[in-house]
């Protein structure tokens, strides 16, 4: 039984990401249409593969397993900056980053907030507010500088053209719950066999599922020769994450054991992003060999997490 689980576990990860990759190409596809411009799309398109977190992170409430979904969700950006980003920068040998970087500081601060905010053992009502509030003034700061002295080119499409695809983003969105829906009734069962916390399974095995979209993106993005588009979706899906996080803890508290665990996810991260935030300063690109050190880096998180489970 355990073995059917964790096959049927994966097979429902796989089915989460082809939904969610269904939204993705169809609302690509009208964004195209309609001339979006690049950085735009791409926080579109983070917004929307954020959608399997953020239909976990509901399930997940439901179910009274809220940590898995602090874990799945701070597990992301990890995987959005660890993994997914090296992989990106390998395959597009470098990325162009902007001359200003201080922009890019807030961004990693606000990743960084929910964090700082659980630190006193949960994530309440107020945590959730200020995480709501900080995304809706952060997406505003980032559309007004990435519009700024721009007039969006509007074209003129087929109107059914456009339902087709609306209708295939309504689709995606209920396969979508219901896969989620299954993984954590699945998860629920696997928990009571296996002697792994919640905390772990979201940190690490949920994280990494979840995001297979970002993944597809990034070596679409490569195929296509448009780096930009991955980064630009990486930090809209990693800015999602926090939005959900407030969302769910705006709903309900999130109860958080401060363990062993949580406190190297805390150093590992201002590390990370002291890391990633040079790299991004430097040269004004990240290179092949940047993307090479943050794959390493990802290896080392996911190494400790498991050495401080086993001992």
């Amino acid at each position: 039984m355990k073995i059917i689980a964790i096959i049927s576990l994966l097979i429902l990860f796989l089915a989460l990401s082809k939904f969610a990759d269904l939204i993705v190409l169809n609302i690509r596809k009208i964004g195209e249409k309609l001339g979006i411009k690049i950085f735009v799309l791409g926080m579109i398109l983070g917004i929307m593969t954020g959608l399997p977190e953020m239909a976990i992170g509901i399930n997940s409430i439901v179910n009274d397993i809220a940590i898995i979904s602090f874990g799945n969700l701070m597990g992301g950006i990890i995987v959005l900056f660890g993994l997914i980003l090296s992989i990106s920068i390998i395959l597009n040998r470098k990325i162009h980053t902007e001359k200003k970087s201080w922009p890019f500081l807030i961004i990693l601060s606000f990743l960084f907030l929910p964090l700082i905010l659980s630190l006193k053992g949960e994530l309440n009502f107020f945590d959730g507010l200020i995480l709501i509030s900080g995304y809706i003034a952060l997406i505003y700061y980032l559309y007004k500088k990435n519009n700024k002295n721009t007039s969006p080119e509007i074209k003129i499409v087929n109107k059914k053209d456009i339902n087709r695809h609306i209708f295939f983003i309504i689709i995606g969105m209920i396969g979508l719950v219901v896969s989620s829906e299954l993984i954590v009734k699945t998860t629920l069962f696997i928990l009571k066999d296996y002697n792994i916390s919640a905390f772990i399974i979201g940190l690490i095995f949920y994280s990494v599922g979840t995001n297979l979209p970002e993944l597809i993106i990034a070596v679409r993005s490569f195929k296509r020769k448009i780096g930009e588009l991955s980064f630009s979706n990486l930090i809209g899906s990693a800015m999602g994450n926090v939005l959900m996080l407030g969302i769910l803890s705006f709903i309900k508290n999130i109860e958080i054991k401060i363990g062993p665990s949580y406190l190297f996810l805390v150093i590992f991260v201002l590390i990370f992003f002291s890391f990633l935030y040079f790299f991004y300063r430097s040269d004004r690109l990240l290179s092949r060999r940047e993307g090479f050190a943050i794959l390493f880096m990802y290896l080392i998180f996911i190494f400790g997490q498991i050495f401080i489970q086993i001992t």
